[in-house]
């Protein structure tokens, strides 16, 4: 007899103890949700360089005891208020930067010496991580330097780099000038020309929107430090020639000297056959320039003379190389035997 209130084509129902020792499927023992959830945290970690804010938390679908309990079992890790990392995975240092920009909130960008080394102008230092921010009061986060604006910078302040929101060259240098000396301000402005990344007519004209700004005229005072003059065309040679102040065993050169009416010497020493070039310029990597200057290094070389270059990469990682190779060349030439 068919049992009261079963429609016969029903399973009959198992015990338990019956799966002979089986586990039944995941997708069984959690709700669908829940399983779709826990997918979906795994790809936004993965797709937010592993990590993740609580309000995008909320939105996947956990609640503040569940957040709790991903930290507790070690899934996720505490970065910073709000902010958290997969705890699985260790973090690149661009993940550091992006969790930086999601604790402090909409709006933030990377800023000063942290956006400078985003721009490959120094090396990047986590701590403190600087963030710039419009607010009314200041933001206080451990491990962040939190920048305060009073208004939002323009669109062209504001850029992307690696996919975080960052201060324009033009702008990183009006937060660094402030705290920063003026040899620092040279390099920056130095490297950031050479390798491609700053508009020294875009600097201007960020210089003029924010003419009252703190460190304004120490930077302004840089930039005609760098600018071409009529002796010497930039830091980078003015530079050079203090260092040859404290360095008396290397003679005198002549300056900017001009041979047969067609190619300027940076340094010139003709007694001892030996020209220098300082290509810390930015028209030292433009295409025509680099072929002017392989035709400049075969005439002083057919002239009998020897070229020694010295990029503004090597004088800021090698003076001790320059100096040693300097002083060789300058020996080939017979300086070391009169002065014996």
């Amino acid at each position: 007899m068919a049992s009261v209130g079963r429609n016969p084509t029903d399973s009959p129902e198992r015990d338990p103890a019956d799966s002979g020792g089986l586990t039944r499927p995941t997708s069984e023992l959690l709700p669908q949700s829940r399983v779709e959830r826990d997918l979906n945290l795994t790809k936004a970690l993965k797709g937010n360089r592993g990590v993740i804010g609580t309000t995008q938390l909320h939105q996947l679908g956990f609640d503040d005891d569940a957040i709790a309990g991903l930290v507790g079992h070690g899934e996720l890790r505490r970065l910073h208020r709000g902010v958290y990392a997969d705890g699985r995975s260790p973090l690149v240092d661009d993940a550091h930067l992006k969790a930086a920009l999601l604790a402090v909130g909409d709006g933030a960008w990377l800023a000063g010496k942290t956006a400078a080394s985003t721009w490959g102008l120094r090396t990047l230092n986590l701590a403190p991580i600087e963030v710039g921010v419009v607010a009314t009061s200041t933001p206080r986060h451990r491990g962040l330097n939190v920048v305060r604006a009073s208004r939002v910078p323009q669109r062209s302040e504001i850029r992307s780099r690696r996919g975080l929101k960052v201060s324009s060259v033009p702008r990183l240098l009006l937060e660094i000038a402030p705290r920063a000396d003026p040899g620092e301000l040279d390099r920056l402005i130095e490297t950031a020309v050479r390798i491609g990344v700053l508009d020294l007519a875009d600097l201007e004209r960020t210089l003029k929107r924010h003419e009252r700004r703190p460190g304004v005229g120490k930077l302004k005072r840089a930039l005609v430090a760098y600018l071409p003059t009529p002796k010497r065309e930039s830091s980078f040679e003015r530079e050079f020639d203090r260092w040859l102040l404290r360095h008396p065993e290397i003679p005198e050169p002549h300056r900017n000297v001009r041979l047969a009416g067609r190619w300027e010497l940076d340094c010139y020493w003709p007694e001892y056959g030996l020209v220098l070039e300082l290509d810390g310029r930015q028209y030292h990597i433009a295409a025509q320039d680099f072929e002017r200057d392989r035709l400049k290094d075969a005439w002083l070389q057919r002239e009998g003379l020897r070229i020694l270059r010295v990029t503004g990469a090597r004088w800021d990682q090698d003076r001790a190389g320059v100096h040693s190779d300097l002083m060789a060349f300058l020996a080939l030439g017979g300086y070391l035997t009169s002065r014996t």
